[in-house]
């Protein structure tokens, strides 16, 4: 089997996401900027600590430029490590309701990316310090992400940065071990980074408790696109299994739990991108999730 290349990934961790949003109906914590930088073995993870503290000084080398990747199952990540802002405002939008229950399946055509989340594909690296613990575990052969404290929430890319999908409809499995009713995990997808390593992205998350939501995430600020909706389609709790869908077409978005339909949101920001996962601890430490099968089919509207 041919060795993978080194990687250079990114994770970063976000402490205190919650925000203090208004319209958040859970009791989450305040959130303020924060960083630290830690290396990880397989390649560079970045690491945002506890908040209140400051930006550690980038590396004065420039980061090597990564080559341009088509997007497809054998596509290799090359992620230039940086630190991003944490969320320091949110601004509260509304769900677009529909009339008739959207089809998923609509125009969808070919695979445009994929990986199995099992060490196979485009991603394969480790990460751990006292907050959190990424890699494949050995018993299911999946990835896995712990988080070893409350209070802190993670986000970590799974494609490589020059990757660019738009219209799309994207889905992954993921498999709660332990998580609590406030705990959260999810999808990102449509990311960006600057120059100065400001990210952009969109995040659909949810809580083990049964509720879903839409985020636009640029750089210090959150908007809501979609605040906590009840998805009864969701499998709470833990262990049970959930398949996250996005169906997306220019400034249209469609949300599905294990095939079911949830609601639709429109936001015209951000038109293409990578990918990445995310999960929260809000109650006690101890949140653990398995991720699987990553696909991303064109959307042909």
């Amino acid at each position: 089997m041919t060795a993978l290349p080194r990687l250079r990934l990114f994770v970063f961790g976000l402490a205190l996401l919650a925000l203090a949003l208004a319209c958040d109906t859970s009791a989450a914590p305040t959130v303020s900027p924060a960083t630290a930088l830690a290396d990880a073995a397989a390649g560079t993870a970045t690491a945002l600590a506890q908040a209140g503290t400051t930006n550690t000084p980038l590396p004065t080398a420039p980061p090597a430029a990564s080559a341009t990747v088509a997007a497809s199952a054998t596509s290799e990540p090359s992620v230039t490590p940086s630190p991003i802002g944490v969320e320091a405002s949110v601004t509260p939008t509304t769900g677009t309701p529909v009339a008739a229950t959207p089809d998923p399946n609509e125009v969808v055509g070919d695979i445009v990316y994929q990986d199995p989340l099992d060490g196979t594909g485009t991603w394969f690296w480790t990460f751990a310090d006292d907050t959190a613990v990424f890699g494949i575990d050995a018993q299911t052969q999946q990835l896995k992400g712990t988080m070893l404290k409350a209070g802190n929430g993670w986000r970590f890319t799974v494609s490589p940065d020059t990757l660019r999908v738009g219209d799309q409809q994207v889905r992954v499995t993921m498999h709660t071990g332990a998580c609590a009713e406030n705990d959260e995990y999810g999808l990102m997808f449509r990311g960006s980074v600057d120059a100065e390593f400001n990210y952009s992205l969109y995040l659909f998350t949810v809580r083990c408790g049964g509720q879903a939501r839409f985020l636009l995430i640029r750089g210090a600020e959150t908007t809501v696109l979609a605040d906590w909706t009840a998805a009864p389609a969701l499998h709470p709790g833990a262990p049970a299994d959930n398949t996250l869908l996005v169906w997306m077409a220019g400034d249209e978005f469609r949300f599905y739990a294990n095939d079911q339909y949830l609601f639709t949101a429109r936001d015209s920001a951000l038109t293409e991108g990578f990918y990445g996962l995310y999960l929260y601890d809000r109650t006690a430490g101890g949140e653990t999730i398995y991720y699987e099968d990553l696909i991303a089919r064109a959307v042909n509207r």
